[in-house]
C-alpha cells in the first residue's frame, strides 16, 4: 500500500508543512508536539489526507485484525473526596445515590463475569474517605480467590497515590503489595490532559502531570504494565493535546510498558465542567477522527495498539476511528458507571456485537488478552 498518490491527490502539490509533516511521518520519523498541533487543525482535503496517512500507517504495524477483550468492569464505590470537575460519578457518603459493594457483590460479580467468559476483571472506584491499604487489598484477593486465574486489571494512578498519601508509603511498596495480592495490571487512567494548565481547571485537587508520570513508570519498573489514555473534548488546545501524545511515547521509550493508548471522548452532559464552559454534551466525531490518526502518526513504533471507546462515541463512531488509525474497540464491560453518569447510554456489548461492528468495515475481529495475545 502507498498514500502518497491519495495525498497529493487530497491536498495537492503546492509545498506545506502540513504536507511535510505527513511525509516524515509516513517515513518512519518522529513528530513533535508542534508538529502534531499543526495535524490536529487538519480540515477539508488535509483531514482526509490525515485520515488515509493513520490508516495506512495502521496497516503496516497491525494489519486488520481488530482486536478486543472479554472483560467485565467493576466500579466498586462512587464515594469519593475527589472534586473533579468533570466528574458525575462521584457522591459524597451522605447522598442518596452513594453506593459501596460489599465483598459478597464483588464476588457475585466476578462469577457471573465468569460465566460469559471473560478473561479481565477491571477495578476501579472513588477514593473513598475511609479506605486504606487493605480494603484495596481485600477487593483483589476477593477477586482471585473467585477466578483464580482471571487478569486482575486495577486501579488507577490516583487511587495508587491515595493509598500511598493515607498509608506514608512509598509507592513501590503499595504497588508491591497489592501485585502479591493479586494484581496484574493497572489502568493508566486519572491522567486527563498531561499538561499542569489543563489540570488546574478541570482537577486541581487531582494527582500532578509529575505524579501520574512517577506512578506509572513505578509500576512499569516493578513488571506491571498499565495502559495509557487520554480524556479529550473539553478546555484543552491542540499543541496540548499533542504535549500530551509527545509525554506518553516519552514514557513508552523508556520503560516499554504500555499495552495501548485509549483515547476517551469527553462526555459532559451532566458534568460541572461542562456546565461551565458550555461543552458540547458528546465528543465531537471530527476532533476525534483528528487525534485517533495523530495519535497512530506519533505513537508509531511505539504504542502499537490504538484504542477507540464505543462507550463515548457510540458504535458507529468507533467503527469511523478503526478507519483513522485505531485497531482495538476495548472490552466488553457488561457495566460501565462513570460515563452513565455523565450522561452516555451504552455500557455493555457483548463479544459478538463488536464482531459484527469490525467486520461491517471489512477488517478481521479476534479476541485478545489484556497484554494484547491473539486468543
Amino acid at each position: 500500500m502507498s498514500s502518497t498518490l491519495p495525498m497529493r491527490k487530497a491536498i495537492g502539490l503546492k509545498r506545506s508543512r502540513f504536507r511535510e509533516i505527513l511525509q516524515r511521518a509516513m517515513a518512519g520519523e518522529e513528530l513533535s508536539p508542534e508538529d502534531g498541533a499543526v495535524l490536529l487543525q487538519a480540515e477539508g482535503r488535509r483531514l482526509q489526507a490525515l485520515i488515509q496517512a493513520a490508516d495506512e500507517l495502521r496497516w503496516r504495524r497491525v494489519g486488520d485484525i481488530v482486536t478486543y477483550v472479554k472483560n467485565r468492569n467493576i466500579n466498586f464505590t462512587n464515594i469519593c473526596v475527589g472534586s473533579c470537575r468533570f466528574c458525575a460519578f462521584r457522591c459524597t457518603p451522605e447522598d442518596p445515590q452513594a453506593y459501596l459493594l460489599s465483598s459478597e457483590q464483588i464476588e457475585a460479580k466476578v462469577k457471573e463475569a465468569l460465566e460469559a467468559g471473560v478473561t479481565e476483571i477491571c477495578i476501579q472506584g472513588g477514593l473513598h474517605p475511609d479506605f486504606g491499604l487493605e480494603d484495596y487489598l481485600e477487593i483483589i484477593e476477593t477477586v482471585r480467590k473467585a477466578a483464580p486465574s482471571v487478569h486482575i486489571h486495577a486501579f488507577s494512578p490516583a487511587e495508587i497515590n491515595y493509598i500511598a498519601n493515607r498509608e506514608e508509603m512509598d509507592l513501590e511498596e503499595v504497588i508491591m503489595k497489592l501485585r502479591r495480592a493479586g494484581l496484574d495490571s493497572v489502568p493508566g487512567t486519572a491522567a486527563e490532559i498531561l499538561v499542569e494548565r489543563v489540570r488546574a481547571i478541570i482537577c486541581p485537587e487531582k494527582i500532578s502531570t509529575e505524579q501520574w508520570i512517577k506512578t506509572i513508570k513505578t509500576c512499569h519498573r516493578l513488571g506491571v504494565p498499565t495502559t495509557a489514555t487520554m480524556m479529550y473534548g473539553h478546555v484543552e488546545t491542540p499543541l496540548e493535546q499533542a504535549r500530551h501524545i509527545y509525554i506518553i511515547r516519552e514514557i513508552q521509550k523508556e520503560t516499554h510498558g504500555f499495552t495501548e493508548f485509549v483515547m476517551l471522548g469527553f462526555v459532559s452532559r451532566n458534568t460541572q465542567l461542562g456546565r461551565e464552559f458550555n461543552l458540547a454534551p458528546f465528543p465531537d466525531l471530527v476532533h476525534s477522527l483528528r487525534l485517533h490518526a495523530v495519535a497512530r502518526l506519533m505513537l508509531a513504533g511505539h504504542i502499537d495498539n490504538i484504542q477507540t471507546s464505543w462507550v463515548k462515541l457510540g458504535p458507529r463512531g468507533a467503527q469511523l476511528m478503526l478507519q483513522a488509525g485505531a485497531n482495538d474497540l476495548g472490552g466488553t464491560l457488561m457495566e460501565e458507571n462513570i460515563t452513565r453518569a455523565a450522561g452516555g447510554s451504552l455500557c455493555s456489548m457483548t463479544a459478538e456485537q463488536l464482531e459484527h461492528l469490525i467486520l461491517e468495515i471489512g477488517r478481521t475481529p479476534r479476541q485478545r488478552t489484556t497484554t494484547y495475545e491473539l486468543i
